[in-house]
């Protein structure tokens, strides 16, 4: 377990120090610098696979709780978590793809908020709907490829959901394809 929390505050760190450098390097303009992708754990939401989700935190030390409902997957993030955020609910759809991540945790310390607010802002810039005071506040982020990230942080019980109100679905054409059978030797 202490080995999973030091791979992960490593692993946070090291992206507070790469939104930091990106804040640094550009000019004042929210807007110049923010993302325009929502990401989670460094992957972009828009058709995240479930699969491959899970290889990125299995590279972070993470390993997910055992699960009794379909297409729901639980991980710790450590005993500190990220600025104190210390679970992760994932939500998938049947053809494996995330719908919804939801992070929280029970943050006590302003300053821990505060920075996750921060944080937040300066990678995506001022938020699309409620605001944030130095912070802290419920937000959302909108971004156009049918994303979402909602911050709520006003209390000690704070969540930060992530939607991908498009989430990607398989589907299946009942044709066979020839062409594709042919070139797998």
């Amino acid at each position: 377990m202490r080995r999973i929390s030091l791979s992960f505050c490593v692993a946070s760190v090291l992206a507070v120090f790469s939104v930091a450098s990106v804040s640094a390097n550009t000019s004042n303009d929210m807007t110049s610098r923010a993302s325009s992708i929502a990401e989670l754990f460094g992957l972009s939401l828009n058709d995240l696979s479930l699969e491959r989700l899970e290889k990125q935190l299995a590279t972070m030390g993470l390993r997910s709780y055992p699960s009794y409902k379909e297409g729901v997957v639980s991980y710790s993030l450590g005993p500190e978590g990220i600025f104190g955020v210390t679970n992760a609910t994932i939500y998938s759809n049947a053809s494996g793809y995330v719908s919804q991540a939801l992070l929280s945790g029970v943050i006590e310390s302003n300053e821990k908020r505060k920075a996750l607010g921060e944080l937040l802002e300066k990678k995506y810039g001022a938020p699309s709907e409620g605001f944030l005071n130095k912070g802290i506040g419920r937000s959302t982020w909108l971004f156009k490829d049918g994303t979402l990230i909602r911050l709520h942080n006003s209390t000690f019980d704070v969540s930060i959901t992530y939607v991908d109100e498009h989430t990607r679905v398989e589907t299946r054409s009942g044709q066979i394809d020839v062409e594709a059978l042919s070139r797998k030797k």
